[in-house]
């Protein structure tokens, strides 16, 4: 599967950038073939978008997860709100049963989901949800797989990979995430800055 941009230049304006990446990564997912050197889960071909929330449902998204979302998020949930077909591991075809998973998390679908992502991570790294507000550790949001949206109480609002208490820097922000995870088969973004802090999380 290729894994180059599209040929059109991503727009630098939020509000325009949600539009663009949902034209072109259906485009991109219509024809898609499925690698059978990868173990490890890929968009199934013909997989689109859902359509975008409006914004009494983002405020009842916000309530369900008890957060308040950044501008950034909103205005992808605006625009899109998951993808309407699992993700799906062939493993390399080795005759390992396949197995399916959410794609990127939809409202209200993949809730319970996302609060079991959350839990894990606060398992692993031994603090509750009241350690989490009591020494004001940035909130995070799932938003494919293993990578989270950090959504406050941070400088920015970058995407880290979060695998228990396995924690890495992914993506300066949102959109430079969803460019690499779509367009650059799933790649950590290039070039990350060093001094990029997110308060508990990569301390």
């Amino acid at each position: 599967m290729p894994t180059t941009e599209p040929e059109t230049s991503v727009p630098n304006d939020p509000a325009r950038f949600f539009a663009w990446l949902k034209r072109e990564s259906e485009a991109r997912w219509k024809d898609a073939v499925l690698r059978d050197d990868v173990y490890g889960f890929q968009v199934q071909p013909g997989t689109r978008w859902n359509d975008g929330l409006s914004d009494d449902e983002i405020a009842r998204f916000e309530e369900d997860m008890g957060l308040a979302f950044p501008p950034v998020y909103k205005l992808y949930l605006r625009a899109m709100n998951g993808t309407d077909k699992e993700a799906i591991n062939i493993y390399g075809r080795s005759g390992e049963p396949v197995r399916y998973a959410p794609g990127y998390y939809a409202y209200p679908k993949d809730v319970p989901k996302m609060h079991e992502m959350i839990e894990w991570i606060h398992e692993s790294c031994r603090v509750t949800p009241a350690d989490v507000e009591a020494r004001q550790i940035p909130h995070v949001v799932p938003i494919v797989g293993h990578r989270f949206l950090v959504v406050d109480r941070c400088a920015s609002n970058p995407v880290l990979s979060m695998y228990g208490d396995d924690i890495i820097l992914y993506a300066s922000d949102l959109t430079s995430f969803l460019v690499h995870d779509i367009f650059h088969g799933g790649a950590r973004e290039p070039g990350l800055p060093g001094g990029l802090r997110v308060p508990f999380w990569l301390e």
